[in-house]
Parts: C-alpha cells; structure tokens; sequence
C-alpha cells in the first residue's frame, strides 16, 4: 500500500485493505461500491436515491474528500463572516487567527483509543478553563494521526490534533510574547520522557487577505482529507477499529457552543459507523441514513 501524505489512496487502495477478511469483507464492498448505483451491501440492489449512492464509510477517501471540502468550506465563511467591517466597529476586536498543534505521546496501535481518551479528556479540562473560554471565539479541532518507525524497526502512533482559533486581542499579544505557548504546555500532557517529544506548537494564521484565507482554506481541506495514515494492514485496520466513534473534526462556536454547518452532519456518519460496524447482513439493521429496511430497500422495490 502506499504511504505517500501528499497523495492520497484510491477507494480500491483503501478497500484492499477490508478485503479478505471475513469480518471487514463487506466495508471493502461498501466502499468499492461508492458512488454506484448497483450495490451489494446489505445485498444486491440498485439505488435510486442520491444520497445513498455514496458509502458514507468514515474510511472512504472519496466521502472523506467531500467532508473534508464542507469543514473547510465552513471555516472560511466563518472567518469571512468574522472579518466583515461592522459599522462603528472597534478594531482592536477584530478576529485574530492563530494555529496551535497539540501532539500526543507516541504509542503502539493497540493503545491508541486510550491515549486518545486521554487528549480529549485534557481539552475538555482546559476548555472549562476561564483563561480559554473567554479567549477563545471560534475554534476548529483536526485529529490527526501519524505513524513513525523507531529504531528497532517497531511502529509507533501518534495522534495530534490541531487547533485553528480566533482569539482575543489578549490572546494574540501573549502569542506574539510567547506567553501564549507556556501557557498551553502547562495546560498539556506531560510525558514521561520529555526529551524525545516535540510539545505543544503555535504559531499566527494569516487571513487578512483572499489569498491567505484560500491558503488556509486548502491546507485545513487537505489535512482533514489526510487525517489517518496507510500503513501495513493490520496497524491501519487496528487504527480504524480505535476510531470508532472519534470526532476527527469539530468546531466551536462562540462560548463553546457547537458550530454545525447545515450540510455537515458527523452525526449521521457515527450512526451509519456503529451499524455497518455491527451488521454485516445490514437487514437487521435499523431505518437510517443508511437506507436499511427504508422503502428503497424493502424487496418490491429493488431493481430485478
């Protein structure tokens, strides 16, 4: 399999890597099978409605590359939103953007989802935290997830999530004092060896201009499109299986309030994941975006 970050696999790349296995078999047809109309999970059967013609497999990189395009899509009108001029408008509010990237430890694959609990029980920590609340306007969270080889030749995970905030004046000027970066690691996990770990990282967003707001918009789409690595089968499915339920992108609105975009719904994706993670008949599964037991599905209605 390829493991180049700048190119992205195909959907048969990423469906070889299900296939032969009878417990992954079916995700491997789901998502060869995106995008067409003739289908083969749950069982044979032509779709008519357009929204179930893609797979909508958190793993498919032709569904992960619209989500990927709606989030950073939804970034940009909120920071083209922000940086309209109101009338009598006091500059020294206008939004800021800044960037702070926050590693994990590296892990061996089967600790992931622990060291991944642990990340996202810091964030919560330090979102309830006054200094962050009131600071803090907007913010877009991206996990990321990274493989490294040690060594002694043994792969090592490590998950990252990157947060793009719009901050206070405040914020902004503890940043450019370098303030801003003690504060976060202070904040952070604290490894036990400190010397072979990078640490938290932040660094000023430009967006005063269309070109740098295209800029950003590019990168956050490419980076959420590339979000989970391809490496060998067994520590990509292991990977796969520890996301399950994992919010690989979130954004915040003011005070911590969830920002949901109309036409992105993470939601739906989790509930299509826990069944197709479950069912692999998909029959018994419940009506939902995945179309089981909908009246397209229901026998009479299937395409001889």
């Amino acid at each position: 399999m390829k493991n180049n970050p700048s190119q992205p696999p195909t959907a048969a790349e990423v469906a070889a890597y299900f296939q032969g296995n009878e417990a992954t078999e079916y995700q491997a047809r789901m998502i060869r099978e995106c995008g067409q109309r003739l289908k083969t999970y749950p069982f044979e059967r032509v779709v008519t409605n357009p929204y179930l013609l893609a797979c909508h497999h958190r793993f498919c990189p032709d569904c992960q590359r619209r989500r990927a395009v709606d989030w950073a899509s939804a970034l940009r009108s909120v920071i083209d939103r922000e940086s309209m001029p109101a009338p009598n408008s006091d500059t020294r509010r206008a939004p800021h953007w800044i960037a702070i990237r926050l590693p994990g430890v590296p892990c061996d694959a089967s600790d992931l989802q622990n060291q991944l609990e642990t990340l996202i029980e810091y964030l919560y920590l330090a979102r309830d935290q006054p200094f962050w609340r009131y600071n803090v306007r907007t913010a877009l969270r991206l996990l990321q997830v990274e493989i490294n080889q040690v060594a002694d030749r043994e792969l090592k995970i490590t998950p990252t999530f990157t947060c793009l905030v719009s901050v206070s004046r405040d914020l902004l000027n503890a940043q450019i004092q370098g303030r801003l970066i003690q504060r976060v690691t202070r904040d952070w996990i604290q490894p036990e060896n400190p010397d072979s770990w990078l640490g938290p990282h932040s660094f000023i967003i430009p967006t005063a201009t269309t070109r740098e707001r295209d800029s950003l918009q590019n990168k956050v789409s490419r980076m959420i499109e590339n979000h989970y690595p391809h490496s060998n089968r067994q520590t990509f499915l292991s990977i796969v299986e520890q996301l399950k339920g994992v919010k690989t992108v979130a954004m915040y609105g003011p005070e911590g309030t969830l920002f949901r975009p109309p036409n992105i719904s993470q939601a739906d994706d989790f509930r299509y994941e826990q069944e197709y993670s479950v069912s692999r008949i998909g029959e018994d599964l419940p009506e939902s975006i995945s179309g089981n037991r909908g009246l397209e599905l229901l026998p009479w209605h299937i395409a001889k």
